[in-house]
């Protein structure tokens, strides 16, 4: 996967992708039966950036015929071991390839998943004009472009972190619009899944001095940990509890952008 100017590999993130990236069961069920709605009868479909396996491994149960695509290695190890977790239903192969230079013939799948991919790639053009390319003219690419819900602290924690010379960047599209723009096409939204997210600004704090998500990859940890400090400080000065929990309405939202028949 992409960030910035260069390829991200999500190998460090191999051992914890699924603890702090996975859905509870019911809502990947949910989200399972949306997207097998839009798969059944295409025939052999694609995802790129597939990951361990958290949208690939249900489908494929569900009896989606399904391959997948990625960069990082240790993800795609952990999709081999995630495989037998899912019941032993439906299996997924996977090449290592860059979602800019498919390794398939025009034409060939049915549809082209794409899910928390897009965001990540700074040319991400030339990925939709892959999946294109490799899709058939009936095809659909269908892309779940990411992205949380707000806090309470996200705003004042944003601006401690630009103090600090650090921005949350997403380097690729996290919007339908532009991409149905370079495709020449409408696009679709499907049923979204709603989903409860429970956070603290602990638990945060957390997750960003661990590192956990790839915007902090490119800093050093030194720099990560005194804004986290700072942050710390305010919230102190705010008399704000970092364990204080709040629960947050999230959607999960595919969009879908068919492939005009030439």
């Amino acid at each position: 996967m992409a960030a910035g100017a260069r390829i991200w590999s999500f190998d460090r993130a191999a051992s914890f992708y699924d603890a702090t990236r996975g859905l509870p069961p019911d809502v990947i069920d949910q989200v399972t039966e949306v997207l097998a709605g839009e798969l059944d009868g295409r025939g052999r479909c694609l995802e790129i950036g597939v990951g361990t396996g958290r949208i690939a491994l249900p489908l494929a149960a569900r009896g989606v015929d399904l391959v997948g695509t990625d960069l990082a290695a240790g993800m795609v190890s952990q999709l081999v071991a995630n495989a037998p977790r899912n019941g032993g239903r439906g299996s997924v192969p996977v090449a290592l390839a860059d979602a800019t230079a498919l390794p398939f013939p025009d034409g060939r799948f049915g549809a082209v998943l794409a899910s928390h991919v897009l965001h990540l790639i700074p040319a991400w053009q030339s990925a939709v004009d892959e999946a294109r390319r490799v899709l058939r003219p009936d095809g659909v690419l269908l892309v779940d472009f990411g992205g949380g819900v707000p806090a309470p602290w996200s705003e004042p924690t944003l601006e401690i972190f630009r103090r600090h010379g650090i921005e949350r960047r997403r380097p690729g599209i996290s919007r339908p619009e532009p991409v149905a723009g370079h495709l020449g096409v409408s696009s679709r939204p499907l049923t979204p899944v709603p989903m409860q997210v429970t956070r603290s600004l602990a638990a945060d704090l957390a997750d960003w001095e661990g590192q956990i998500f790839s915007w902090t990859w490119s800093y050093p940890a030194e720099q990560l940990l005194a804004a986290c400090a700072d942050i710390r400080d305010w919230a102190a000065a705010e008399g704000r509890h970092l364990d204080e929990e709040f629960t947050l309405e999230r959607l999960i939202q595919w969009w879908a952008f068919d492939r005009a028949a030439t």
